[in-house]
């Protein structure tokens, strides 16, 4: 392909230059929501791609070829940051609702409100593990549902704090679900029967993640990560950036990324700070605004999405190798990448499938 716009070592694309097809959905006033995870917005499904719409809230499947809308389901209030999907299972959430839905038509299964409608009670997103679906809320429970019916198993209160959301997303590990959370803890519960497995303190509220490292559990608070034994809990490794804060966290694999807000009022650029269990080894800085990002195996880079459009960077190094740029800055969600097409939803309702850049001497696109 003719190689565009050399610019600091890097090339830029802007998104028509890549275009395979862009489908623009129906009703949306604003599609995309930061992310709370590191899972896709659009996800990959074999032929299709399921998408997840904030405002006005909306679950929308297309066909990955062509583009073409296959089916819209409209949800209560307002939508998640991506879809899960697990066996078949499709999950979905409001503000205050988790959703199953068919992942055929779109049809309600069931669904789980556990307050009402009024507020705004699950940030969480779910999580399935042997049959059953996990996720906090914002009264400080863990619930355990099963995954065919939506009917209550166990639920746990994590604490008793005044700050009690569970907002972070439960992962499993060895038997055991765990989950931090805005009291400054980390519990970890069994899964299948809910009896209590182990309890750590952190120094902060959690929102992101956890992650899973390398056999290690990454815990982000507000200021701090911690690298914890998933079995016990026992504290492994603790980075702590004070007056600062962390936006998002991705493993590579080999590493922890670690993206730093800043300075307030943001001068357009983020820190992003790599680190594993021997310590933090490099620190990059990233042009751009309100930055998460996505790892991918399969292309072994690094998809950093901001409201400008996606870097890809080499995650060995933070080498930026692409710059893909789009005509209005209305953000982009999380990338998913499968063979040589990169899908994203960006902050206008768009959702784009771009061919991939070539990778060419010298590491350059």
């Amino acid at each position: 392909m003719n190689l565009p716009n050399s610019h600091a070592g890097f090339r830029t694309f802007s998104f028509e230059e890549l275009t395979v097809w862009r489908t623009e959905l129906p009703d949306v006033k604003f599609a995309v929501l930061p992310p709370g995870n590191t899972r896709p917005n659009p996800l990959i499904a074999d032929d299709r791609l399921f998408v997840s719409i904030f405002s006005p809230s909306a679950v929308c499947a297309l066909e990955r070829d062509t583009g073409r809308l296959i089916w819209r389901r409209e949800l209560a209030k307002f939508c998640g940051a991506s879809v899960y999907l697990h066996d078949r299972k499709l999950f979905a959430k409001s503000s205050h609702t988790l959703y199953s839905l068919q992942p055929d038509s779109g049809e309600i299964r069931w669904s789980f409100c556990p307050y009402g409608t009024d507020g705004e009670w699950i940030y969480s997103s779910p999580t399935i593990y042997q049959g059953s679906v996990y996720i906090g809320d914002r009264k400080g429970f863990l619930h355990c549902l099963d995954s065919n019916t939506g009917e209550t198993i166990w639920s746990k209160r994590t604490n008793s704090d005044e700050n009690d959301d569970v907002n972070s997303t439960p992962v499993v590990v060895n038997g055991l679900v765990m989950v931090p959370t805005n009291a400054k803890i980390v519990v970890a519960y069994e899964a299948i029967t809910g009896e209590d497995a182990w309890e750590q303190k952190v120094d902060g509220p959690c929102r992101l993640g956890p992650l899973q490292h390398n056999g290690l559990l990454v815990v982000v608070a507000v200021e701090s990560v911690y690298l914890l034994d998933p079995t016990n809990g026992k504290l492994r490794q603790h980075f702590q950036w004070k007056g600062d804060s962390i936006s998002f966290a991705e493993s590579t694999g080999r590493d922890v990324a670690i993206a730093l807000r800043g300075a307030r009022p943001p001068k357009g650029s983020s820190e992003i700070a790599f680190l594993n269990e021997s310590g933090v080894h490099r620190t990059v800085s990233l042009t751009g605004y309100c930055i998460h990002f996505r790892y991918s195996v399969e292309k072994e880079l690094l998809y950093a999405s901001h409201l400008e459009g996606v870097d890809l960077l080499i995650p060995d190094t933070g080498e930026i190798l692409c710059k893909l740029t789009m005509t209005v800055s209305s953000g982009a969600a999380l990338v998913d990448v499968r063979d040589d097409r990169i899908y994203m939803l960006t902050g206008d309702g768009s959702v784009h499938a771009l061919r991939h850049p070539d990778l060419g001497v010298d590491g350059f696109c």
